[in-house]
């Protein structure tokens, strides 16, 4: 793990609420690593977890949970936003410039949901197959490092 943390950046963490690996931010450290996180989807705050507890594994769950779970959250969030209406998701590009909720088409993945913005060169998408982690904003990025030279 990373030792090099700070509170208000961004973790994967396991979260108890969504149960499932997610986008976090970190709220409270301790000997310079991370104690407790807000998740960036439900935002929940719990420990920092980088996989399940042995109790919530060990509960009776059927294999499939997570990814029915994924697929209904998914479903809601694109039923609630589109009215499954896709005409007017945007193509994703990494030069792009994205906001939350916004429905997206990737050409990998599919269609998505911009669930949270991390920083302004990243942001947490949810796909039908679960989040992701994508870039946006590299060509602003780049003109800024340029002039900053």
């Amino acid at each position: 793990m990373n030792s090099n943390y700070t509170t208000g950046e961004y973790i994967e963490s396991w979260c108890t609420k969504c149960e499932l690996e997610l986008g976090h931010t970190i709220i409270a450290m301790v000997d310079n690593l991370p104690k407790r996180v807000k998740c960036n989807t439900c935002s929940g705050e719990h420990n920092y977890r980088t996989n399940p507890s042995e109790k919530s594994r060990t509960k009776s769950k059927s294999p499939s949970r997570k990814a029915k779970a994924q697929e209904i959250n998914y479903n809601e969030h694109i039923s609630r936003l589109t009215g499954g209406d896709f005409s007017n998701a945007r193509k994703y590009s990494i030069n792009g410039n994205f906001e939350k909720d916004e429905v997206i088409d990737h050409s990998q993945f599919g269609i998505g949901i911009v669930l949270s913005i991390i920083k302004i060169s990243k942001m947490e998408i949810l796909f039908k197959d679960g989040p992701k982690l994508l870039i946006q904003n590299r060509e602003a990025l780049a003109g800024a490092n340029d002039n900053t030279l």
